[in-house]
């Protein structure tokens, strides 16, 4: 079936075009054999019902789905791909989500509710260092001053704290460095592709990179000393490798990933920085996702190239692979943790002739799974 170019490039239908699909269908439909009608009495056993017919999974389905997006995604940009997530009925067409990616946001600043020179002094005065590691300049400074203040910064009463910027930032990476791995290692299979994204887009890696910047000596926070010791102990970690991002780094040990203190290794707040400066150049930027790739980019080039050659395994492939090991899950229970609702997993290894169990702790059964895991191979290693 052909469709003109313009609908093709711009992703949106003609009445005629509709209309064409519409009666294709029904040409395909008329054309099956009717289902043989149920002997008197019904059915004679269960598997009658199913005879002549074809069952199809929600997550082949929702596969299709996604593999069209992406389809028009690749053949037509952002543009036709956001049409089709329209006529899907994804996300509304009132809400003109195209205008998102140009249109400015509202800062303190814009508001003239504060100053630069208050900004820059709650950045106490570091702006230019910032500026420099990262190599790009703010053209509104309260967003820098947002994506680097913690929750604890009270002093900051003129934006908001990193959240927000940190949950935005965070899905622009992923789709960024998909869209990378994608155009540049075609020769990789589905499974490989997807531990590549997974080794470089977590917290751990995130984490790595912010310490190697030097960037979690900007962070703005009051006086807590359980933070700033996890912070030191991170960076001293990273430090003593030389700051080598490797496979090795992968499995240590979230600070989402595991309840128990002294497992906590990598601090969250260190991942949630980095994606919440990205966010920040990405509306300071206007949405310009080229000027974002090419910051992110110089940041993590070594690593995309050196993964991209050897795939990282994940920790839970890792460990289920090592036969000696024997390892198994256990089934996954929610237990509440400070009012918040976590999956913890038990996993069960071998190790000197003994089995031993280890439990992992995360905001769902695979993030739990893969903290039971990186526990296990820890102990494991030693």
């Amino acid at each position: 079936m052909e469709f003109p170019t313009s609908e093709a490039l711009s992703g949106k239908l003609s009445d005629r075009s509709m209309n064409l699909i519409q009666n294709r269908f029904i040409e395909a439909t008329s054309q099956l054999r009717p289902a043989e009608p149920e002997p008197e009495g019904g059915v004679q056993n269960e598997m009658q019902r199913y005879i002549g017919a074809q069952a199809v999974s929600d997550k082949s389905v929702a596969d299709c789905v996604e593999a069209l997006i992406g389809t028009y995604l690749l053949s037509g940009g952002i543009e036709a791909a956001s049409l089709l997530l329209e006529w899907l009925r994804i996300i509304p067409k009132q809400d003109n989500f195209l205008t998102y990616f140009s249109r400015g946001v509202d800062t303190v600043l814009k508001q003239r509710k504060t100053t630069e020179n208050e900004i820059n002094r709650l950045l106490n005065n570091t702006r230019v260092d910032i500026e420099n590691i990262i190599q790009y300049k703010f053209k509104d400074p309260s967003l820098l001053l947002e994506a680097l203040s913690h929750p604890s910064y009270i002093r900051n009463r003129c934006t908001r704290s990193y959240e927000r910027l940190e949950f935005l930032g965070d899905a622009i990476l992923d789709f960024l460095i998909t869209a990378h791995i994608f155009e540049n290692c075609g020769n990789l299979k589905p499974g490989e592709l997807t531990d590549l994204r997974s080794a470089l887009v977590n917290n751990v890696t995130f984490a790595a990179y912010v310490v190697k910047l030097g960037l979690h000596k900007f962070l703005c926070y009051e006086l807590n000393p359980p933070l700033e010791t996890a912070i030191i102990n991170f960076a001293e970690h990273q430090k003593q490798r030389n700051h080598d991002i490797s496979e090795d780094v992968l499995y240590l040990i979230d600070e989402e990933e595991c309840r128990i203190a002294e497992y906590i290794e990598v601090p969250k707040v260190l991942s949630d920085i980095f994606e919440s400066l990205i966010g920040a150049i990405y509306l300071d930027s206007h949405g310009d996702l080229s000027t974002v790739w090419r910051v992110v980019y110089r940041i993590m080039w070594k690593e995309i190239a050196a993964f991209s050659q050897c795939v990282p395994k994940q920790p839970v492939r890792v460990l289920l692979e090592m036969m000696y090991a024997c390892a198994s899950f256990g089934e996954a229970k929610t237990t509440p943790e400070n009012s918040i609702p976590k999956v913890m997993i038990p996993v069960s290894y071998t190790r000197d002739g003994h089995r031993h169990i280890n439990y992992g702790v995360g905001s769902n059964k695979a993030q739990a799974k893969r903290a039971a895991a990186k526990l296990a191979l820890k102990v494991l290693s030693t």
